[in-house]
């Protein structure tokens, strides 16, 4: 403890931060991949259009109620404090989540992911905590380095997830995200520092300052745009997230899982945890990689070029028919999933002052929320409409178009706004 006195003030709150970020990642990753299984099971509902409905809006419910939430709680963590903020979402999280169990009903557990959303929002105030001691050149790496410990924690999630699942049952896997989001809030309380924000002889009242500071926000000439057009492709990447349990039962299991696996539901488990596994892996090894392009040839240039691909890929992702082709697809596909986050955080990051970052990055945030929210219902319409394998490729199909819509709109945005920038003649 004595050594991380002496580091300097970013890098101290970093090796704070990062295991905070990793064990509540572990814990939430430990359920999500397999919520519309534990749906189906606790409230014995048939496989049909009720499942994905149910399913859908109970995953979705958390990330909507964060996304109208948190940039009230960014706007309060730069006015009181990044650290009170992260702590008071893990706790939060850790709350919500061990009373999702005694949920008798699906509306009792989507009202309890409602509240779970209302009072998170972990990751905004983390990260300001980090990259307000460090310089703005360096943000797309350092943040790429947060993503990547989330990445591990995203890895480790889904495995553990499936064991704990056949050994203690499925409802086990909240208890387990409960405590370690409890250990996450008790590192930082630990450890991270933060100087008190001084407060301002021209400070207002608390409301007043924040829709002045997010009306500022969304009149900048990139900030504003870049939110909608960050919308529409976390609509896309976020259409089938919740369902994907459902589509690889469809498909089957992984042969060489199945080998392996006690039963046809471990083996399914097992398959599941591989595809999200596939995504951590990916943010691990990629995301440092599309930081430093950030920093080389400026993210809003990089997150254009990765949501058009990303629409190739889900177009192409429609045609699948076997779990193999699929698991190859998702494979490609998290390479470039692994960087939309960080690419986004950097984007806005390098355009906005030091006293709205943790807003900024809430409203980002609000933005990635919205998408997993809407995203999945979205999905669970497309897929309603129709049936067997037809329903999920048409799903991919939207979500390829919209990955496209946002990433022409976003060179368009830079075209403008570099034309704009560029000196008279």
């Amino acid at each position: 403890m004595a050594r991380s006195v002496r580091l300097e003030p970013g890098r101290r709150n970093f090796h704070a931060v990062w295991p905070s970020l990793f064990a509540t990642s572990m814990g939430l990753m430990a359920f999500l991949p397999v919520l519309a299984l534990y749906v189906q099971e606790r409230f014995h509902i048939e496989e049909g259009p009720e499942l994905a409905f149910w399913a859908s809006i109970i995953y979705g419910a958390a990330p909507l109620a964060a996304a109208l939430a948190g940039p009230i709680w960014g706007a309060m963590g730069d006015r009181t404090g990044k650290k009170p903020m992260a702590i008071r979402a893990n706790v939060a999280i850790a709350l919500t989540t061990a009373a999702m169990p005694l949920m008798p009903t699906p509306m009792a557990l989507l009202c309890m992911r409602a509240l779970q959303g209302v009072l998170a929002g972990y990751v905004a105030p983390a990260m300001s905590l980090v990259s307000q001691g460090v310089p703005r050149e360096q943000h797309g790496r350092v943040i790429a380095k947060l993503q990547v410990t989330m990445a591990m924690g995203s890895f480790l999630g889904p495995i553990i997830g499936a064991e704990a699942t056949h050994w203690f049952g499925r409802s086990a896997l909240f208890w387990l995200a409960s405590v370690l989001s409890g250990l996450a809030a008790l590192q930082l309380h630990l450890f991270a520092q933060e100087e008190v924000p001084v407060a301002s002889p021209q400070r207002g009242p608390f409301l007043a300052d924040f829709v002045r500071a997010s009306l500022g926000l969304l009149r900048h000439p990139v900030i504003g745009w870049l939110l909608a057009l960050l919308l529409v492709l976390r609509l896309g990447q976020n259409m089938l997230e919740p369902l994907l349990s459902l589509y690889v039962r469809d498909l089957g299991p992984a042969p060489w899982l199945a080998n392996c696996s006690a039963t046809p539901a471990l083996a399914i488990d097992r398959t599941v945890a591989f595809a999200f596994g596939l995504l951590a892996v990916a943010q691990w090894v990629c995301t440092p990689w599309w930081g430093k392009q950030a920093d080389r040839f400026g993210a809003l240039r990089c997150l254009a070029i990765l949501s058009l691909l990303l629409a190739g890929l889900l177009a192409v992702m429609a045609t699948v028919t076997t779990i193999s082709q699929f698991l190859w697809l998702r494979a490609a596909i998290a390479c470039l999933m692994a960087g939309s986050m960080t690419l986004a955080y950097a984007a806005a990051s390098q355009r906005v002052a030091d006293e709205n970052r943790t807003l900024a990055f809430a409203m980002v945030q609000s933005c990635i929320q919205f998408g997993l929210a809407i995203g999945p219902m979205l999905g669970a319409f497309v897929v309603a409409e129709s049936t067997g394998p037809l329903a999920f490729s048409r799903a991919f199909v939207w979500a390829a178009g919209l990955c496209l819509i946002a990433g022409l709109g976003m060179l368009l945005l830079r075209a403008v706004t570099t034309r704009a920038s560029s000196p008279a003649p």
